[in-house]
């Protein structure tokens, strides 16, 4: 299985925890289907050599920039809540190195208006959590609080049969965002993970 396959997997995991931090804000009856959307170019990234071919995307509906090493694919849903007044909104940008060998994902997802950071730290624990529990070889390295501009966010590390899955889940206002980078531990390259964590912005 390439590393694209896997991260669609992840992707899938990713959102089961998405479902479980929800059951622990008492959030349930969540239902949709994706639609695939293109991603335009903004800017060239150039602070490095050997990032200069990255490139610098702006998520309108997720009010963020982020840099990536190619260009992503685009996956937007919406889903339905039970109670049917609300809805949670989701945006997954993928894309790999050019050397196909290591993948880069930015999860957007918004929360109903009454769920907001009071709730930050449940919602970052519960939704690490939800990741580790999907898989019986998920190992935790590492998760540490820690803050971005201003907002909670909880730096991670999972190792799962040789496999890295490395990353940040930032809380801001209603949004949970899922930076992370996935690739077989070999292949891990430590300043590019930064570059990638480092470029993230929110925006107005």
């Amino acid at each position: 299985m390439n590393n694209f396959f896997k991260t669609l997997l992840t992707l899938r995991v990713a959102l089961v925890a998405l479902l479980l931090s929800f059951t622990a804000i008492g959030v349930s009856g969540i239902k949709g289907e994706a639609e695939a959307m293109p991603v335009v170019s903004k800017k060239n990234v150039s602070n490095s050599k050997e990032n200069e071919s990255w490139k610098k995307f702006h998520s309108v509906s997720g009010k963020c920039m982020v840099s990536f090493p190619g260009t992503p694919e685009h996956v937007k849903q919406t889903m339905n809540l039970e109670d049917e007044e609300h809805n949670m909104q989701y945006d997954v940008y993928v894309a790999t190195e050019q050397d196909k060998q290591a993948v880069y994902m930015v999860l957007i997802a918004q929360y109903p208006p009454y769920v907001n950071e009071s709730y930050a730290e449940l919602s970052l624990e519960s939704f690490l959590n939800g990741i580790l529990t999907q898989h019986p070889n998920n190992q935790l390295v590492f998760a540490d609080l820690t803050e971005v501009q201003g907002h909670k966010a909880m730096d991670f590390f999972i190792k799962t049969k040789g496999v890295y899955f490395k990353g940040r889940a930032i809380m801001a206002g209603s949004n949970l965002y899922l930076l992370a980078m996935e690739c077989e531990g070999d292949n891990f390259k430590e300043n590019q993970f930064k570059y990638f964590i480092e470029s993230f912005e929110l925006t107005k």
